[in-house]
């Protein structure tokens, strides 16, 4: 199997080659990324009750998400979806602790 490696010739830093292989495989790599910092976060944040550490983590998540969309790294559906999350999660916060 034979793969197109011009890109690289010119790259002269580390953004280069993100970029390259964030354009090779179609902007996928971005967001695996993104859906490995989610999950590294939130269980990093297991000390605390599960809902308070998929808030934090989700909202962390659709900044740098939003950051990486707007600059033209990654889909807007990750955003998206990190804002989803993070909306469903505090309604969710809301209505329990209401009590």
């Amino acid at each position: 199997m034979t793969y197109n490696v011009s890109g690289l010739y010119n790259a002269t830093s580390i953004s280069d080659i993100t970029l390259y292989a964030n354009s090779s495989t179609s902007g996928v790599l971005f967001g695996f990324f993104m859906i490995g910092i989610f999950f590294v976060m939130m269980f990093s944040l297991k000390r605390w009750e599960f809902d308070d550490a998929l808030l934090s983590s989700s909202f962390s998540c659709f900044l740098l998400s939003s950051v990486l969309a707007y600059g033209g790294y990654l889909n807007v559906v990750f955003p998206l979806a990190f804002l989803a999350m993070m909306a469903l999660t505090a309604f969710y916060s809301y209505v329990v602790k209401q009590d």
